[in-house]
């Protein structure tokens, strides 16, 4: 409820997705090579012989509605969020579960630094609302297409001749998706990624500008944060300010 009345407040509005989707939805923007499309995907086959997975997050879904309903010849800007389970198959980090709710939120048509100041803005003030205190706020920046690939590249190279030091899991994300290699909880992981290159070197001047602004927003929103360089997004579809 608290959800509702601090989304609304801020102009979202809520969208009720399927709990159930066609598998290729989330493969082909989640990615291939991320561990919820490898490992964690309740799928199967349905009479038809298509395959279908239960949702394992939302923005696929929102996405997919936004696309098929034309929602971009409404408003300019749309902003929605939805509320409800979510299903994770393969062993589920401690303290989560198989199916868990989860609430979304996503703002469609304005890639300015604003709209991403917002959205912090308003998780911090929805947090602060339900009583929850000692907030810590830490940000980061995933660059985009053109800088990110750059990036990625340095972290595989730094990396050849460490691969005896790295866990099974980080071994074939070097090669799949590096940038999963700063989420590994394996100490021998952490040991070598400690001294990795960092993103915010790698930036390009489009995204070391958005970033800056989207810092000297929330400043001006009175809201605390700190950089950590090494917090990264498993999903595919992130780019830039990550949080």
């Amino acid at each position: 409820s608290t959800a509702r009345q601090v989304f609304g407040s801020f102009g979202f509005r809520e969208i009720r997705v399927p709990i159930m989707e066609k598998t290729e939805l989330f493969k082909r923007s989640i990615g291939e090579t991320t561990d919820i499309v490898e490992k964690e995907m309740y799928t199967f086959r349905d009479r038809d012989d298509e395959l279908l997975t239960l949702r394992p997050e939302a923005t696929a879904s929102i996405i997919r509605a936004y696309i098929e309903h034309n929602m971009h010849s409404c408003d300019q800007i749309t902003k929605l969020y939805t509320m409800g389970q979510m299903f994770r198959r393969e062993r589920p980090q401690k303290g989560r579960f198989r199916q868990f709710h989860q609430i979304d939120a996503e703002l469609f048509g304005d890639e300015k630094p604003q709209s991403d100041a917002e959205v912090i803005f308003m998780l911090v003030h929805f947090l602060e609302s339900t009583g929850i205190e000692e907030l810590s706020l830490e940000i980061n920046s995933l660059g985009c297409k053109a800088c990110r690939p750059v990036f990625s590249q340095a972290i595989v190279n730094y990396l050849k001749g460490e691969e005896k030091a790295l866990c099974p899991d980080c071994q074939r994300r070097m090669n799949t998706n590096p940038l999963r290699v700063f989420d590994c909880k394996v100490e021998s992981c952490n040991l070598v990624i400690a001294k990795a290159p960092q993103i915010l070197d790698y930036l390009c001047s489009d995204c070391k500008e958005h970033f800056t602004q989207v810092k000297s927003y929330l400043t001006d929103l009175n809201v605390a944060y700190g950089i950590n360089p090494k917090m990264v997004r498993g999903l595919d579809y992130y780019t830039r300010p990550a949080f």
